[in-house]
């Protein structure tokens, strides 16, 4: 079936060719009865005559369709026309990032490109909560443009080739082999079972590919690459700008680990890790992020970074500690200094805990409960996630004497924070349990800033409790990505907010 300027497929009259790669075409499309364009995606004739192909890609086109979410390619609907399979998508009127590096490197500056993956990982956050990979993450498929605030807007397409983690087999051999190979995870590549922190591996790759120009192993054979993917030590941005800060080579070896048990275990720890390294030159890893078995990070040509002790089996490491303290740790006594270090830091920590809660006699008793706030403001459309009791951050608020909300107690093995749909009606349900004592917004969604209400969503402004807002980023990570040292960063940080609001 020839397709061109003025083709008519199921109404959509074909434009013009958006772009094209192996799996198929899209094009610029007007849609059959609404005033606006759509991508039009058709795939290539051998995949549609596949007929396991054909059920997998209905099945995954209906998962991809059910992704409702700011930074996530909107997909409108799919059919088939003259034995041809097709996906209509949300039109983005702009560039893909690898366009945009290849047009304009300088353009591509550190914190654009910690800027364009913490975008990506959001969408890929929220499509691995429900349990869909993408398994072709690039900088190809990012696709920028400017939005109506004049800030450029991110989001992630091609999840037309997405596969549910319930999914265990890979494509036939008609379907081939999906992922591009620059930016493939070693299990990818060897076969073996793929879960979401394949993606991971992949926007470890594509931020790499963006903040250096290069790609992590570069080779002009398939097989040389591949090779460097399953047994090449993780790249090192430094090595290619010395004028980035050592710590980013530590979250590019963790996040590009071979194995996938020593990955972050989401995408927003993985940026969150790097805002830390480039903004403060530390990692800022915790106990809770980074994790046991962290990978080697070439010693022989890097500085001795010491880490924290941890148990055998474990899965989360210790502080990676850089810079010259480190090193007076490691020459003076070794695991022996860290320990006892530890101990008096615990010991000056609980003491601390102690006067706060002394000297703020109004946070005994009251009811709080905490609710992380990140994605797009306003409305219903921004990322909601709940803090959950058993955890550190109801027991920091437990230990100031506050009351954590008893609505919100962890069930089974729910993840922690709870994840709320974005959508008006469960956003509402979800917090109709708040109805007095304080809820405490930590904001990093857009409109995110200066310690204001501005922007936020529909249903917690419309709840019976006060609404205390922290958006200050230290803190914001520090009660997130909880490590040992968040309790004296959030004394420092949130304290005054609390002594100020609560009555």
């Amino acid at each position: 079936m020839h397709i061109g300027p003025g083709t008519i497929i199921r109404g959509y009259r074909i434009e013009r060719v958006l772009g094209a790669g192996g799996m198929g075409t899209v094009y610029l499309a007007k849609h059959p009865e609404l005033p606006r364009w759509d991508a039009l995606k058709v795939l290539s004739p051998q995949y549609s005559r596949d007929a396991e192909y054909r059920a997998r890609f209905e099945r995954e086109a209906n998962l991809a369709a059910a992704l409702d979410h700011p930074n996530i390619v909107a997909i409108y609907n799919r059919g088939e026309d003259n034995e041809q399979l097709w996906i209509a998508m949300q039109y983005v009127n702009g560039i893909d990032a690898a366009a945009a590096a290849e047009r304009d490197p300088r353009s591509i500056t550190p914190w654009r490109a910690l800027h364009i993956v913490t975008e990506v990982g959001r969408g890929l956050d929220h499509a691995h909560r429900r349990g869909l990979l993408h398994r072709d993450v690039k900088p190809a498929n990012f696709l920028l443009s400017m939005g109506d605030n004049g800030e450029e807007r991110v989001l992630l397409t091609d999840f037309g080739v997405a596969k549910s983690t319930e999914d265990t087999n890979e494509l036939t051999q008609a379907g081939g082999f999906v992922a591009t190979i620059a930016y493939a995870s070693p299990e990818q590549l060897s076969g073996e079972r793929l879960d979401h922190r394949a993606d991971i591996y992949s926007l470890a790759c594509s931020f790499y590919r963006l903040l250096t120009g290069q790609n992590p192993y570069p080779g002009t054979q398939p097989a040389v690459v591949m090779m460097g993917h399953l047994n090449e030590p993780q790249p090192r941005p430094t090595a290619v700008d010395p004028t980035l800060p050592a710590a980013v080579d530590d979250v590019i070896a963790i996040a590009m680990a071979k194995n996938p048990a020593d990955r972050f275990d989401t995408c927003h720890e993985f940026t969150t890790a790097l805002k830390s390294a480039l903004e403060y030159g530390v990692t800022g890893l915790s106990m809770e992020t980074v994790p046991h078995h962290r990978p080697a990070i070439a010693a022989a040509v890097r500085e001795p970074t010491v880490s924290a002790p941890t148990k055998p089996g474990t899965r989360k490491g210790a502080w990676l500690i850089g810079g010259v303290a480190a090193t007076v740790v490691a020459l003076a006594a070794g695991v022996g200094v860290w320990v006892t270090q530890n101990d008096s830091s615990t010991s000056t920590s609980q003491g601390a805990m102690a006067d706060a809660r002394a000297q703020n006699p109004a946070f005994i008793g009251k009811s709080i409960v905490v609710m992380d706030i990140s994605g797009k403001s306003g409305g219903y459309s921004a990322n909601l996630d709940i803090q959950l009791k058993p955890g550190p951050q109801a027991k920091f608020f437990e230990d100031l004497g506050f009351s954590y909300n008893p609505n919100f107690l962890r069930e089974g093995d729910e993840p922690n924070p709870r994840p709320i749909k974005a959508a008006s009606d469960t956003q509402y349900k979800a917090l109709t349990a708040v109805n007095s004592g304080y809820l405490l917004a930590v904001r990093s969604d857009s409109s995110a800033g200066g310690g204001g209400l501005v922007n936020l969503p529909d249903a917690i402004t419309s709840t019976k409790a006060s609404v205390l807002v922290l958006d200050d980023p230290t803190a914001v990570a520090a009660i997130r990505q909880w490590s040992d040292s968040s309790e004296q960063v959030l004394l420092d940080k949130l304290l005054p907010i609390l002594r100020k609001s609560v009555k």
